[in-house]
């Protein structure tokens, strides 16, 4: 994809410091803007603020990513938020599925190769305009 196409603003959900130190690290330096959540209800919060895409933890301290995304698909500004879940551990497959039924685009199983990041980044944003 091209330049112009890259997402600008891009919020990220974890709550392990070093993971969103990490992450961000890496999407600012394709230019990206990045706003920081530690748990479930901060990113509902952030997402207020209009991210292109949602990078969302599956364990968060005070709810599940998967919670967190079923109440933000219920906010005008969630409704069609291009979500990737993240995991240190593969998904298993049942949770694939719940989260599918959810509206997530894809997932990532940290830590993540910067380049592999970005793909994923670009595809689901690039899926999402599709569907608009």
């Amino acid at each position: 994809m091209g330049e112009n196409q890259q997402p600008k603003k891009i919020l990220v959900v974890d709550d392990n410091e070093v993971n969103r130190y990490t992450l961000a690290k890496m999407l600012k330096s394709r230019g990206a803007e990045v706003l920081h959540a530690s748990c479930g209800s901060q990113g509902l919060e952030s997402a207020k603020e209009s991210p292109d895409v949602a990078l969302v933890d599956i364990h968060l301290p005070d709810m599940t990513g998967y919670e967190m995304l079923d109440q933000l698909r219920k906010k005008p500004e969630g409704a069609s938020l291009p979500v990737v879940l993240m995991s240190a551990t593969e998904p298993a497959p049942h949770a694939r599925s719940a989260a599918a039924a959810l509206g997530v685009h894809s997932f990532l199983t940290l830590p993540v190769v910067p380049e592999d990041l970005w793909i994923v980044i670009e595809a689901t944003v690039h899926r999402q305009k599709r569907r608009a």
